[in-house]
């Protein structure tokens, strides 16, 4: 039996029919047949609808369909019938014309793509954000060197003879992978001055810490593989595989790095409280033995400043749980100045964020912080009003529970998903066309709010049952209405009532659209949790938040952390009364400083030379 597909003109016959009181179909028949031509009349509808969006976007991107391309494609097209109705040399000279324009439109194409580099206008304020992996580590440990190596071939074993020989040369190329350990031995100077008999040796320290017999580019590595790639210790003391370099000693080096550097670990603390802008984020850790330290521990001189357990908020009792605490923020404008702090206690973000607010300078102005709406991640109400605290939500929170249930309401959570998806990809563009405010407002202003109001138009139609807008959904359609304490319903009714704090960042351009980079930059400790399953002592954990810090810190404001260690082993005294002079952001400007005041006397110098040169010729 054959069928026939059913049209537009059907589907409004059979709903006439519907409508019609006289028809003697059962009330309860009628709405369900009603309902099932709203779904068919909505899907032809729906068709329409994504045919013309795909016409603009072809529009948009310069595509022009194979219908609208007119006279151009008749050539193409009936390029068989020209074969046999026209000489055949006469059809192969027009194909080898064809391929030559478009293999010169690939040129261009590639040259042009060349040119196009995103817009950086130095008299705008620019947002650089970093890429995920870059809040981890510095630079890559190896570096790339060219050696060569010639191959021969055997000769006699091959051809019984050496002479005579045509000899032909190919240069193919591999890459080798090693890690090494370089010994290196330095002639140091001593000078005595035998009428005083005072005697100057040359230091050391620019190579290595003093009593140590590695260099600060050792030290670097070792604190790159184990803080940035979260390698165990013994598993990096087995790799290399060198006395030099066991367990022991390598948890010596970094605790004495981490002694050396406590006071700017502070003194980052202190900054990061006056900041304008700040987010963050936490996650749970674990530590082994929680002993009572003594005073001469790294992690005693730290709870002098920073509280280890707080209070819970209902006034019980004190925290017992472990978190490693993460906030980010900027001292300038500048996005080299970005502190990246680490922080473990028995408490959480919000605790921390209470702690430093106490230190916060009056004059500083207000504070927003961006998070994840949960009120353990805010500070103290008092401070709040204090300092005028502007919260600012994360969009991936709000995004997550639609993906999770997606399949309780696949209409919904789609619609929902694809709403969050056009947001990615808007500031995808604005990347693209440089994160300058003026772009950043464009874009965000112009589209990324009238798809937020699509999202809660959306979200308000699951919860009340009841189409906001028109446009929210297709004619004739009624929305499904999830019911209280669902997981939808809980997912809808966040984005309805925290819908000023997840679009503030639409008006603020310093406020990124999600809190992602805090939450990656944690997941390397659920990467370290999973390799060595704890930390020992809270010393240990002490020294890893410091030293995370300070990596994460210098890789914010593009400084290797080799060249920094060295710049404080040669301004130690420096570290106890003035160690905001030596901050990953301060040691960056002071060798940018240093670099430009070398260039202007190398110009200088060059200057006169040229000028003495001409001098000479007069």
């Amino acid at each position: 039996m054959s069928t026939t597909a059913i049209n537009k003109q059907d589907l409004d016959k059979i709903k006439e029919w519907l409508d019609d009181p006289n028809n003697q179909i059962p009330s309860g028949i009628s709405d369900i047949l009603k309902r099932i031509v709203a779904v068919y009349l909505s899907l032809n509808l729906g068709f329409l609808r994504a045919k013309q969006t795909l016409t603009e976007l072809r529009r948009a991107m310069g595509i022009i369909p194979k219908s609208e391309r007119g006279a151009q494609l008749n050539l193409f097209s009936e390029l068989n019938e020209l074969e046999r109705q026209v000489d055949p040399e006469k059809v192969a000279e027009i194909k080898e014309q064809r391929a030559e324009v478009m293999a010169q439109k690939n040129r261009f194409d590639a040259a042009l793509k060349k040119l196009i580099k995103p817009i950086r206008n130095p008299l705008q304020l620019e947002f650089d954000l970093e890429q995920a992996n870059e809040m981890m580590f510095s630079y890559p440990i190896s570096g790339r060197a060219g050696e060569e190596e010639k191959l021969r071939v055997n000769r006699m074993g091959e051809f019984e003879r050496e002479t005579g020989l045509i000899v032909n040369f190919d240069y193919p190329k591999r890459v080798d992978l090693k890690v090494t350990v370089t010994e290196i031995e330095y002639t140091v100077e001593t000078v005595t001055d035998p009428l005083t008999g005072k005697t100057v040796r040359a230091s050391t320290g620019q190579e290595g810490p003093e009593n140590f017999q590695i260099t600060w580019g050792a030290i670097s590595n070792l604190i790159k593989m184990h803080v940035g790639f979260a390698i165990p210790i013994n598993r990096i003391a087995l790799m290399i595989g060198q006395p030099e370099f066991s367990s022991s000693k390598i948890c010596r080096i970094f605790n004495h790095m981490a002694n050396m550097v406590l006071p700017i670990y502070l003194i980052l603390a202190e900054n990061l409280s006056d900041c304008g802008n700040l987010s963050g984020d936490d996650t749970v850790t674990k530590i082994l033995e929680l002993e009572t330290e003594e005073d001469d521990k790294i992690s005693a001189k730290i709870n002098k400043h920073l509280d280890w357990t707080y209070p819970k908020a209902n006034g019980t009792g004190d925290k017992k749980a472990l978190n490693v605490s993460l906030l980010v923020g900027k001292t300038e404008k500048d996005p080299r100045s970005t502190i990246r702090f680490f922080r473990t206690h028995r408490g959480s973000v919000g605790n921390l964020l209470t702690k430093l607010l106490e230190w916060r300078n009056p004059k500083s102005g207000d504070l927003t912080f961006q998070g994840d709406m949960s009120t353990t991640n805010l500070p103290r109400q008092d401070l709040q009003k204090k300092f005028n605290l502007v919260i600012a939500g994360c969009g991936a929170h709000a995004r997550r529970p639609f993906w999770k249930h997606k399949d309780q309401d696949g209409a919904f959570c789609y619609y929902i998903l694809r709403g969050f998806v056009l947001l990615s990809r808007i500031e995808k563009i604005i990347d693209a066309h440089g994160r300058t405010r003026k772009n950043v407002l464009k874009y965000r202003q112009r589209y990324a709010r009238l798809i937020w109001l699509a999202i809660k138009n959306r979200c308000t139609a699951a919860v009340t049952g009841i189409s906001p807008s028109t446009g929210t959904l297709s004619q004739g359609v009624t929305p499904n209405q999830w019911p209280p304490n669902t997981d939808l319903y809980k997912a809808a009714n966040y984005v309805i009532n925290n819908f000023k704090e997840l679009t503030l960042y639409l008006d603020r351009p310093e406020i990124e659209y999600t809190n992602n980079g805090r939450e990656r930059a944690l997941r390397i400790e659920k990467c370290m949790l999973n390799g060595s399953k704890f930390r020992k002592t809270k010393g240990g954990r002490a020294v890893l938040d410091i030293l995370r810090t300070i990596n994460a810190t210098c890789t914010a404001a593009k400084l290797d952390l080799n060249v920094y260690f060295a710049f404080i082993a040669s301004h130690k005294n420096l570290l106890k009364d003035n160690p905001e002079l030596l901050t990953p952001y301060a040691v960056a400007l002071a060798l940018e400083k240093s670099a430009a005041s070398k260039n202007n006397d190398l110009s200088q110098e060059n200057s006169l030379t040229k000028m003495e040169n001409l001098h000479h010729q007069v």
